[in-house]
């Protein structure tokens, strides 16, 4: 059959049109009707389009090529108008059958994505926002009906978001291709909003062929869409656009963080509703839906780090809205169906398999210890992690199956399950935390530890290690009496307790510490000694005189005191060798509690050395040698104590919280009649 006076018509070239004769006589004569124009057979086209003979049908790809360069879209949508859109529509529609069907090669110029998607895009792009545009409804009012005469919402969803999911799993120039384009991200930003903001599992047009719905498949699918455009290049020497143009598209900053952790609650409640697979094998259904959501939720927690790294206003505004809520609660829900070892083909099956099941816990993991170490705030996140449930959510993990001696088992790195723990230890020495893990404390000791199977020995061991210093940062913060420099006039010998105060309460503005219940009681502390320790007490409380350091220094205390008793014999070997290291400052020496690391650490530095500390400051001496006079056990080859701790990015070197309250608050630290 010839196919000469279309092909010539069309552009097609000798090859292309000779790849055509291979075709069954049916298909040939379809094709040649559809190269005629006819909307119908270029319809039936990709009707013939399978799994089974997709290598085969590749030869139909110039003829959506041909089809959607000579049609112009139109303007205006009318009866002369709407058999050419019906043309681009099943052009574009079998363009994306045959990269959907199309095994992927292992040269990547060669990948049918790129050839056939990527590198057509100019002919595409305009159709897919057209068909955006008139067939799906408005990003934020998803109630208006679309024109269903020229693509139902089901067709209209899978044209415009299965293209750029294959490129963003296919094509690595296509991916570069989204992160530097205006156009593109505007495009995705908006379907993005789009579909999360859909109701339901079933689209208009849906013809119903399986239970699961596409809203909920789309969703997962299009979380890699969305991560490939704020994420960084594989090839350092190309650019990408910066966050800010991604987040301006979608609406702002509210939007986008609103949008985002509406798809991880929805993602997680697709995930959790799963039917246990009934063979755990790769050919398993619900184990690719298991995939699929895992895939689809481990993206969104790299989203939710990259924005949260790059934007300080969406950093602030997820803490607001409860992202760390929301992603222990994902983690707590995921975790029974993730960490399942099957059998030996689908645990070491490089898609399926545990270390890819895996991936979505280390990404939620990672999130949450970036969410604290980078904030402002990291107490307030600190408390949401543990009223969120994330000690019991990492007990759960003690009883699932070893993360070690597994050679698909990814490495741990800097933010894992064991090191998100350690991190939580750095802040138990501060009241809200100790308050939170107050109220939990009986949920976190439901299950006694003898009864359980640990299957998991390092989070095991280490949980034990942490679920110990709960109870000391608990036992320190019931010392009486509690917080008494909080709670009652610092004057001498005044009882006066807070509530009783007849005037407003007066806090000492230098130290922000002393409290007094009158002017007469401030001064007389003030004759009485407080006019030495006043900035003494100031650098017990940082240089910002954080609340939560003020309202804290009772733990600080118990733990400074405990860990440095504890490590007695490291302390005597840290200061010989500091002597023999800084010989011009042996009579100026300081030990150093660093709480920032999980076990705590010691160091013996000069004075003058510490990072966020006065050391320069002559009363140092001077308040040494009072320690000296006053102390049953004054320190050994060193002046005094401090203790390094942070609340999140800031850290802060302080002086011995023990010291400052005993020496200052003389005869109140250690006698309370009330």
């Amino acid at each position: 059959m010839s196919f000469a006076a279309v092909g010539s018509s069309l552009r097609l070239s000798a090859s292309e049109t000779q790849a055509l004769k291979s075709l069954p006589m049916a298909t040939q004569i379809t094709a040649k009707r559809a190269l005629q124009g006819s909307p119908t057979d270029l319809e039936r086209l990709v009707d013939y389009i399978s799994v089974f003979n997709s290598s085969r049908y590749c030869c139909l790809v110039p003829i959506f090529h041909a089809t959607l360069d000579s049609i112009q879209v139109p303007n205006y949508i009318n009866p002369k108008t709407i058999p050419a859109i019906m043309r681009a529509k099943s052009s574009v529609m079998g363009l994306v059958k045959i990269c959907t069907v199309t095994p992927s090669t292992l040269n990547v110029k060669d990948d049918p994505v790129t050839k056939y998607i990527v590198r057509k895009w100019d002919e595409l792009y305009p159709w897919m926002r057209f068909i955006a545009r008139n067939c799906l409804p408005p990003p934020y009012d998803v109630s208006v009906t679309p024109r269903p005469d020229l693509c139902n919402v089901f067709d209209a969803a899978k044209l415009c978001i299965t293209p750029l999911s294959l490129i963003c799993t296919q094509s690595e120039e296509g991916r570069h291709f989204l992160r530097s384009s205006i156009s593109v991200q505007h495009f995705i930003a908006q379907l993005w909003i789009l579909i999360g903001n859909l109701q339901g599992d079933v689209l208009q047009g849906d013809p119903g062929n399986s239970t699961d719905g596409l809203i909920s498949m789309l969703r997962a699918s299009f979380a890699v869409t969305n991560h490939v455009c704020v994420s960084e290049s594989e090839d350092p020497n190309k650019t990408t656009l910066p966050l800010s143009t991604y987040v301006q598209a979608a609406g702002g900053v509210k939007p986008v963080v609103f949008t985002l952790l509406r798809y991880i609650r929805r993602i997680t409640r697709d995930a959790a509703a799963i039917e246990e697979p009934r063979s755990w094998t790769t050919g398993d259904w619900s184990v690719k839906q298991l995939h699929l959501y895992t895939a689809g939720l481990h993206y969104s927690f790299e989203f939710l780090k990259i924005i949260s790294r790059q934007d300080v206003s969406c950093r602030a505004q997820l803490i607001r809205q409860g992202s760390i809520r929301t992603v222990v609660d994902a983690i707590a829900q995921m975790l029974p169906k993730i960490l399942v070892q099957a059998n030996k083909e689908l645990d070491f099956d490089p898609q399926l398999g545990l270390a890819g099941r895996q991936n979505v816990l280390w990404s939620g993991y990672s999130y949450v210890a970036s969410a604290i170490r980078d904030a402002d705030d990291g107490v307030t996140c600190v408390c949401q992690a543990i009223n969120a449930g994330i000690l019991q959510t990492l007990e759960k993990g003690v009883i699932c199956p070893p993360h070690v001696n597994r050679r698909d088992h990814p490495s741990r790195g800097r933010l894992g399950d064991i090191e998100l723990l350690f991190l939580l230890a750095t802040f138990f020495m501060y009241d809200r935390v100790v308050k939170s893990i107050g109220r939990h404390w009986s949920r976190i000791q439901n299950v006694p530890t003898e009864k359980r199977e640990i299957r998991d020995k390092g989070l095991g061991v280490a949980l034990e290690l942490v679920l110990i210093s709960t109870i000391d940062a608990m036992d320190h913060r019931s010392v009486e009496p509690i917080n008494f420099h909080e709670y009652r006039c610092s004057g001498p010998g005044c009882p006066m307790c807070a509530s009783k105060f007849v005037s407003k309460k007066r806090r000492c503005a230098g130290c922000l510490v002393s409290i007094y219940c009158s002017q007469k009681c401030q001064r007389t502390a003030w004759h009485n000694g407080h006019k030495k320790w006043c900035q003494v007490l100031r650098c017990t409380v940082g240089p910002w005189g954080s609340r939560d350091i003020r309202k804290s220094l009772q733990v600080i205390a118990g733990f400074e005191t405990s860990e440095i008793s504890g490590m007695a014999k490291d302390v005597e070997s840290r200061v010989r060798e500091a002597q023999r290291q800084f010989p011009a400052f042996k009579d100026k020496l300081v030990l150093m509690l660093d709480m920032t690391v999980y076990p705590p650490e010691v160091h013996v530095l000069p004075v003058h050395k510490l990072e966020q500390f006065p050391g320069d400051d002559p009363i140092w001496p001077e308040i040494a040698n009072e320690i000296r006079q006053r102390s049953d056990s004054p320190p050994k080859g060193y002046m005094f104590s401090v203790v390094k701790v942070h609340l999140g990015k800031s850290k802060f070197t302080l002086f011995s919280p023990s010291t400052a309250l005993r020496m200052a608050f003389v005869g109140q630290y250690f006698s309370d009649n009330e």
